[in-house]
């Protein structure tokens, strides 16, 4: 991926007028849209997410920290989820140094971690786009929201018991991907998670063919580049129609992308209707 990808990803989308990054409430049509569900029961409301910061010896990670906690992005976000959805019980949300580039969710502690090896990853992807401290801390947030919103389906398919069917690191992509763009209007933040899938596949594009993880349950970062741009496209073709324009999907896989939004935006709702408050 050439340095300036995101840069021209981002010009092209502020002339296109797509909204710039803000949170607004879920609010309760998105939840009425979805007529049926696949339970009656509405459990009850026992925990909440918790956020921590883990402080570190290392100077680019205690960067990524203070942004993070200066910017309060994710403090008003975790607020804003607890005031809209039901847990049955606490999910810890832990910005940690985990010794390797990393995002996980462990369902035995009900614990996200988000590694700050990974967000420093994908910031050093678009840093020729970082001017200004304010630049910084915007691209910390675009380079944490699409993995932290990926988790927190893990996280919700655990506590929920949700009846995913297929892959269910493919399914927690179209949640992330769903919930940026329904919800939140956040174009910059799916944008970024794509052009992340983009960088990584040019790296497994550098490897032999025998090293790549075929067995693995994430799907090759490739797929999950095209499968997002789908989904992307797909929610709203005029709008991101440079999608096509500048090649990052094929016009053929193109002509599905409305029905293909339309499915899992439906599915996802339908499957967490009964845990709105």
């Amino acid at each position: 991926m050439s340095n300036n990808t995101f840069q021209k990803v981002l010009v092209q989308a502020l002339v296109l007028g797509l909204l710039p990054f803000g949170i607004i409430a879920c609010s309760a049509e998105t939840a009425e849209n979805s007529e049926n569900s696949f339970t009656s029961e509405t459990p009850e409301d026992y925990g909440d997410l918790l956020l921590t910061y883990e402080e570190t010896d290392n100077q680019e990670f205690e960067d990524i920290r203070a942004a993070l906690e200066e910017s309060a992005f994710f403090d008003d976000l975790i607020i804003e989820i607890n005031d809209e959805m039901i847990f049955t019980e606490d999910i810890n949300v832990e910005f940690a140094s985990c010794g390797e580039a990393n995002a996980y969710y462990n369902p035995e502690d009900s614990t996200i971690t988000m590694c700050y090896e990974l967000i420093a990853d994908y910031v050093a992807i678009f840093e020729e786009d970082i001017e200004t401290e304010e630049d910084y801390i915007n691209e910390v947030i675009d380079a944490s929201s699409f993995t932290f919103f990926h988790e927190l389906g893990h996280a919700m398919v655990d506590q929920y018991d949700l009846p995913i069917t297929g892959n269910e690191e493919d399914a927690v992509d179209n949640f992330a991907t769903i919930v940026l763009l329904d919800v939140y209007g956040d174009d910059y933040g799916v944008l970024s998670g794509m052009l992340q899938f983009e960088d990584d596949a040019e790296v497994e594009q550098e490897s032999d063919v025998e090293e790549l993880a075929f067995w693995d349950e994430h799907a090759l970062s490739s797929q999950r580049f095209y499968n997002t741009a789908c989904l992307i496209y797909g929610s709203d073709p005029d709008a991101f129609n440079f999608i096509i324009e500048e090649e990052y999907l094929p016009e053929d896989r193109a002509e599905r992308c409305e029905e293909e939004y339309e499915q899992k935006s439906e599915a996802w709702w339908t499957l967490l209707d009964p845990f709105f408050k």
